[in-house]
């Protein structure tokens, strides 16, 4: 896609303004919709991530990569398999069971939502450049010091896109 993915939009210069942010959002939500409710089976996509959202030449977001999807017939409410995914993304109900349904792909989407609004990767959050930690350590155990971390990357965003 002419504009790469949401992972590479992430940290490219100029940042992505709030409009477009929302309209990735949006775009995703709805072709997540689309996979869960209008596909006959169902598809469960089981890997969503920034990676995973391409942008076309509008920013408009398009669902990709389906090599770990599976379908699901109406009738199910699950599917078990062996754990697929990406670390960050994955939700920790399919990591313990092994059952994935639509609720593993919103749980995914919940972290997609949290890197476009603070412009960082889910495993990239939080830490010094040569270390790594996961955004939902940081969001599932607020503190003074995550709060103050997250007002200063809301502000620096909100400048780099004016």
């Amino acid at each position: 896609m002419s504009n790469g993915s949401v992972a590479s939009r992430l940290k490219a210069k100029p940042a992505l303004d709030w409009p477009t942010r929302k309209r990735i959002a949006l775009g995703a939500g709805r072709g997540l919709l689309y996979l869960h409710e209008q596909c006959d089976p169902k598809i469960i996509h089981r890997d969503v991530k920034a990676a995973n959202i391409l942008l076309d030449d509008f920013c408009e977001a398009v669902v990709g990569d389906f090599g770990l999807a599976k379908l699901l017939d109406h009738r199910d409410s699950h599917v078990t398999t062996a754990v697929r995914g990406t670390v960050g993304h994955i939700a920790p109900e399919y990591l313990s069971t092994g059952q994935s349904s639509e609720k593993t792909d919103v749980f995914g989407f919940g972290i997609l939502l949290l890197e476009l609004i603070s412009g960082q990767r889910a495993l990239e959050f939080g830490k010094a450049a040569n270390q790594k930690g996961a955004m939902l350590d940081w969001m599932r155990k607020p503190s003074p010091r995550t709060s103050k971390h997250m007002q200063l990357k809301l502000e620096a965003n909100a400048k780099a896109t004016l």
